[in-house]
């Protein structure tokens, strides 16, 4: 590989990685820190879910808003308020919180604007929306087939016993 390249992809991650959507991921970051809590009898907080996520509660108050409306998640105010999952973890799947946080947000955009030079050009939009269509459903077919259950499974599988279970996820 050459300077120039290496130079190119370094700098393409520096500027790109920023613009990458982490919508998805932290939504289902609290989800699953929400029902694990749940199970450990820990409650889960504005303050204690943005700590897991290194954000500010204001940005897990906004990821939480959508969830709620989709009755993912519930709230309860006071000294010993919180969230909690709307109904079970085995019957939430991750199609519906991706869903949730990314409504109408394509994975991909695609460009109508360029100038119809050869068939390439001419055609490149249609067929990158139908490309982009299909990776969607192809997505939304994987955490289709998911449950927030599934999820916690894998990770404690993934974990293989490193995390206490006494404070896995739990604060």
């Amino acid at each position: 590989m050459s300077a120039l390249t290496v130079w190119f992809f370094q700098k393409c991650a520096l500027v790109c990685a920023p613009m990458m959507d982490t919508r998805f991921s932290s939504a289902l970051q609290i989800i699953i820190t929400v029902a694990v809590n749940e199970k450990n009898n820990t409650r889960s907080t504005s303050d204690t879910l943005a700590s897991r996520l290194d954000a500010k509660p204001s940005l897990v108050r906004k990821l939480i808003a959508p969830l709620m409306q989709k009755n993912i998640l519930v709230s309860s105010e006071g000294y010993q308020g919180g969230y909690r999952l709307g109904r079970p973890a085995d019957s939430i799947y991750l199609s519906e919180i991706y869903l949730a946080v990314t409504p109408g947000k394509k994975i991909w955009g695609t460009r109508d604007d360029l100038p119809a030079a050869c068939f390439i050009s001419s055609n490149m939009g249609l067929w990158s929306e139908r490309l982009r269509d299909e990776a969607e459903g192809a997505l939304l077919g994987v955490l289709g087939e998911k449950s927030v259950q599934d999820a916690i499974s894998e990770l404690a599988t993934i974990d293989e016993g490193k995390c206490p279970v006494g404070r896995m996820l739990a604060s």
